[in-house]
C-alpha cells in the first residue's frame, strides 16, 4: 500500500513539478543558508582545531592584562624577553618560550606592494613552539634577534604575492626600511592559532620590530612544554614566575592572563556552537514561510483533486488511505526542497571559500546533513497535515458531484 502511495505522490509532484519547484523555494533557500553557514562555520572551526590540536596539549601562551585587574589593565603592562628568560630557566617543564605580537604593515619589492600583510615578531624559538618549519634558507637565530637584524623569513603565499622567483636574499621594505628575505616557511594551509593565516604570514625578530617602533600594546609569551603530564602544575609554575617578575605583591590579581589549549579549544568551540545555532534558529523563519508555501499548494491541490477523492472513496479508499496519500505528497515536497537546498548551499560555500582569499574549505558534518532532512520533512509533515486531514473528511458524495 505505502508504496502505490509513494508512487501516487510521486507522480502528482512530476505532473506538477513547475509548481512543486517553486513551492518548495522557501525550504530550498532555509536548507540552503542553514549548510551554507555551518559548513563555512564548520570549516574554519575544523581547520582551527586541526592546527591548534597540531602544537600538542603542551602550548600555551600568556597574554598581557587582565578583566579582573581594572588599575594593572590600564597601563597593558608589558610581557617581554626578560618574561620569557624567567620561565624558561625557572620552570624545568618549560620546553621554549617566545615573546610574540602581530602587527600589519605593507611589504614592498621593486614597486609591488602587497598591504596588510600579518607580521609576526617574534624569536628564534618560534618553529618548535609552532611546529612550523622553513621550507627554503633559514630561520633567524638568536644572534640576529639580539642585533635587531633585518631579517624576515615569509610564507610560501606572500612569495608568489610579491611576484619573488629565488626568494631567499631578495631584499624587501618592511617599515620603510630593507629587510632581507633569509627563509620561506614550509606550505601549511589554514590559520595558527591566533586566527592568522600562516601563508601569508612575515616573521621578523622580536627586537628588531620593537627598535623600529612595531610593538603595540602589552604583547604576549608563546610557552611550550616538554611534557604534558600535568599541565595545570606547569601553567601554575608560570604564573608564579610571572608575578614575580612583575612585583606583584600577595593578594593582588594577577596583571597577565595564561589561556591553555584546551581552554582555548572549549572557548572556541562554544561560540561556534552559539554561531551556528544562532544561525539555524533565524533560518527557522525561511523554514517556516515555505511550510506556508506548501500548505497553500496543498489546500489549492485538494480543491483541484476533490472529485479524483471521491472516485479513490467511492472504489474502497479509507479516509486513512487519502490522509496518507497527501501527508506522503507534502512530506516529499519538503524533502525534495532539502536535498536541492543541501547540494545549492554546499556550492555556495565553496563560491565563498574561492572568493574570499585564505578561506579555509568548507567542511559539512554529518548531523548538519541530518538537521537539514529532518527540518525539510518535518516542516511538510506539520504543515501538510491540514490539507491531507481536510481532503480525508471530504463527503464521497459531495467529492464526486463536485465540477
Amino acid at each position: 500500500m505505502w508504496i502505490e502511495i509513494l508512487r501516487e505522490a510521486l507522480r502528482s509532484i512530476v505532473q506538477n513539478r513547475l509548481r512543486a519547484f517553486l513551492t518548495t523555494l522557501g525550504i530550498i533557500f532555509g536548507v540552503m543558508a542553514v549548510i551554507a553557514v555551518v559548513s563555512i562555520v564548520q570549516g574554519v572551526f575544523f581547520i582551527y582545531t586541526s592546527q591548534l590540536e597540531g602544537l600538542g596539549a603542551g602550548f600555551l601562551f600568556v597574554v598581557s592584562g587582565n578583566p579582573s585587574a581594572t588599575k594593572q589593565i590600564k597601563t597593558r603592562p608589558e610581557l617581554d624577553d626578560e618574561d620569557a628568560d624567567a620561565i624558561q630557566s625557572r620552570v624545568e617543564t618549560v620546553l621554549a618560550t617566545s615573546p610574540f605580537f602581530f602587527d600589519r604593515r605593507a611589504v614592498q619589492f621593486r614597486g609591488q606592494t602587497v598591504f596588510d600583510v600579518v607580521l609576526m615578531p617574534t624569536s628564534a624559538r618560534y618553529p618548535e613552539i609552532q611546529n612550523h618549519y622553513v621550507d627554503q634558507g633559514r630561520f633567524f637565530n638568536a644572534f640576529d634577534d639580539k642585533a635587531k637584524s633585518r631579517v624576515v623569513v615569509i610564507g610560501p603565499d606572500l612569495v608568489e604575492d610579491l611576484g619573488l622567483i629565488r626568494p631567499v636574499g631578495t631584499t624587501v621594505r618592511l617599515y620603510g626600511v630593507p629587510f632581507e628575505v633569509i627563509g620561506v616557511m614550509e606550505q601549511k594551509d589554514g590559520i595558527n592559532a591566533f586566527g592568522q593565516p600562516f601563508d601569508r604570514a612575515a616573521i621578523v625578530p622580536h627586537q628588531t620590530a620593537v627598535s623600529l617602533g612595531g610593538k603595540r600594546g602589552g604583547g604576549m609569551l608563546l610557552v611550550k612544554l616538554n611534557t604534558t603530564d600535568d599541565v595545570e602544575r606547569s601553567t601554575e609554575e608560570i604564573r608564579r614566575v610571572l608575578r614575580s617578575t612583575h612585583n606583584i605583591p600577595p593578594g593582588d590579581p594577577d596583571d597577565f592572563q595564561i589561556v591553555t589549549q584546551s581552554e582555548l579549544l572549549s572557548t572556541v568551540g562554544n561560540i561556534t556552537g552559539i554561531a551556528t545555532w544562532v544561525v539555524i534558529a533565524i533560518v527557522g523563519v525561511a523554514l517556516l514561510v515555505g511550510g506556508i508555501g506548501i500548505m497553500n499548494i496543498m489546500l489549492v491541490s485538494v480543491t483541484e483533486r476533490t472529485r479524483e477523492i471521491g472516485i479513490r472513496m467511492a472504489l474502497g479508499a479509507t479516509p486513512q488511505d487519502i490522509l496518507a496519500q497527501f501527508l506522503v505528497e507534502a512530506t516529499l515536497l519538503g524533502l525534495v526542497g532539502g536535498v536541492i537546498g543541501i547540494f545549492v548551499g554546499y556550492g555556495v560555500s565553496w563560491i565563498a571559500t574561492l572568493v574570499v582569499p585564505d578561506f579555509p574549505p568548507p567542511y559539512i558534518p554529518l548531523w548538519a546533513i541530518l538537521l537539514a532532512f529532518v527540518f525539510s520533512a518535518s516542516v511538510g509533515v506539520v504543515f501538510g497535515l491540514y490539507p491531507a486531514a481536510r481532503a480525508a473528511r471530504l463527503n464521497p458524495i459531495d467529492a464526486l458531484r463536485y465540477e
